[in-house]
């Protein structure tokens, strides 16, 4: 199937696909480091598009309007290139958004197959763990 711009979409290891990888750094405790890999297919490079996270406190049950904001600290880095995202390690919610809303980059970051995307976690808080899961939402563009 193609899309208006003629993109080929067909789900089976051909052209495009829409695709999410995951990070999680579970009971995050205050004070605490955290560091996580994702890595990348070697069927295909990844291009990310949109940012999401969602987190909990003690796996406790919230509502939109109880939804835990992290303290919570971010870096970056695509191993493909050696490139970090961010001049500094950032606040969560500064550069991802809710699944609902999520957060759009202005300019899309294509990570190389088979290299990985390094996070290094650091909770800033002075009292809460948190269990964090960020979503990279994108498109596999394979070979």
């Amino acid at each position: 199937m193609r899309d208006r711009d003629g993109n080929i979409f067909l789900g089976t290891g051909k052209g495009k696909d829409f695709y999410t990888y995951r990070s999680t750094a579970l009971a995050l405790a205050f004070g605490g480091n955290a560091t996580d890999n994702i890595n990348i297919e070697a069927s295909s490079d990844f291009l990310v598009q949109k940012l999401t996270y969602q987190v909990d406190i003690a796996a406790a049950a919230f509502t939109d309007s109880t939804r835990p904001i992290p303290n919570v600290t971010l870096q970056i880095t695509d191993t493909g290139s050696g490139q970090q995202f961010f001049s500094d390690a950032l606040p969560i919610p500064m550069i991802f958004g809710t699944g609902q809303v999520p957060f759009i980059l202005p300019i899309p970051r294509l990570v190389m197959a088979n290299s990985a995307l390094q996070l290094a976690y650091t909770n800033y808080d002075a009292a809460v763990t948190y269990n964090i899961y960020l979503g990279f939402i994108g498109m596999k563009i394979y070979r």
